[in-house]
C-alpha cells in the first residue's frame, strides 16, 4: 500500500512538472470524452438556436390549438353589471345629499361634510372667495 502511494506521488510529480503532460491531461479532462466537457462557441450557438426553435414551435402549436401566448393575452377586467351603479356614484350621491342639507339646514352641513368619504373630495374642487 505504501509502494502504491509512492508510485502515485511520483506520477503526480511528473504530471505537474511536465507542461506537455499537464496540458494533455487538462485537455482530456475538459474535452469531449472527459468527465467535464465544455461547449465550444459553435456548440453554444447551436444549442441556443435549438432552444429558441423549440420555444417558437411550442408557441405555434399553442396558437394552432387557439391558445394565445402569455405575452399576448389581454388583461382581464371586471365588466359592469347592467342596473348596478358604479363606485363613482358614491361621491355624486354624497354631494347631492350635501346640497339638500345646505338647502334645509345649513347650520348642520358641517356635520354632514365631516362624514364625507375620501373619494368625494377627489371629484370636487373646493374654492373659497376672499
Amino acid at each position: 500500500m505504501l509502494n502504491a502511494a509512492g508510485e502515485e506521488r511520483a506520477a503526480m510529480n511528473i504530471m505537474l512538472t511536465d507542461p506537455d503532460i499537464l496540458a494533455d491531461y487538462v485537455n482530456d479532462f475538459f474535452g469531449a470524452n472527459g468527465p467535464y466537457p465544455t461547449e465550444t462557441e459553435d456548440e453554444a450557438i447551436a444549442s441556443n438556436a435549438a432552444a429558441a426553435r423549440a420555444q417558437f414551435e411550442a408557441e405555434i402549436a399553442a396558437q394552432e390549438q387557439r391558445q394565445v401566448p402569455q405575452a399576448f393575452q389581454r388583461p382581464q377586467m371586471n365588466m359592469p353589471t347592467p342596473g348596478e351603479q358604479p363606485a363613482g356614484n358614491d361621491a355624486r350621491n354624497f354631494w347631492n345629499g350635501f346640497s339638500e342639507m345646505m338647502d334645509n339646514s345649513p347650520e348642520n352641513a358641517w356635520k354632514y361634510l365631516s362624514q364625507a368619504p375620501g373619494a368625494a373630495f377627489q371629484t370636487k374642487a373646493l374654492i373659497q372667495d376672499m
